[in-house]
């Protein structure tokens, strides 16, 4: 064999064991959002725990209310789901909104499978909890609150329903 072939056989060699090392490690902590050429590649569960996180990222400071989150998840839905949702023409309130508001904060969710729920068969449940973060970096210190979202979804990987429980936030004792 000679020196050029075993050189590009090496290189080759070399190309093939990153991609299959780094390629995985990217695709593992991804925050940009799912686009739509890629929903349908995705198991129902990750395309809900995305979409359960963009919805419960909400900066009160320029978000006029909590459904401006729900329509920067609409590339998840069908066009038909999309096209349903409708912001209530007021506001949105509660002691936490206006604290978040003053302090410029933004909520951090933290997302993760809820398989404790009674859903539906093809109904995937997500519990969502978040705390508020100034832009300073602060956390603030306000009661919270959580929510439970179902998703239910298309053949093609669409959201074609969801729906939410907001329940006031579980606070654990640490002794």
């Amino acid at each position: 064999m000679s020196r050029t072939k075993l050189s590009v056989g090496l290189l080759v060699l070399v190309l093939v064991t990153a991609a299959v090392i780094l390629v995985p490690m990217m695709l593992q902590d991804r925050d940009e959002p799912v686009t739509d050429d890629t929903s349908a590649d995705l198991p129902h569960e990750d395309i809900a725990l995305e979409a359960a996180r963009i919805m419960s990222t909400w900066t009160p400071a320029e978000d006029f209310n909590r459904t401006d989150a729900e329509l920067r998840a609409k590339h998840l839905m069908t066009d038909e789901l999309a096209q349903s949702i409708e912001a209530p023409e007021r506001p949105a309130t509660g002691q936490a909104w206006r604290t978040a508001t003053e302090a410029h904060a933004t909520s951090h969710p933290s997302v993760e499978l809820n398989p404790y729920t009674d859903a539906s068969p093809g109904t995937v449940a997500i519990f969502a909890s978040w705390d508020w973060i100034s832009e300073s970096g602060d956390t603030l210190p306000v009661d919270g609150a959580e929510r439970i979202y179902y998703f239910s979804f298309t053949d093609n990987g669409k959201i074609h329903d969801y729906t939410y429980e907001t329940i006031p936030k579980y606070e654990h004792d640490e002794n």
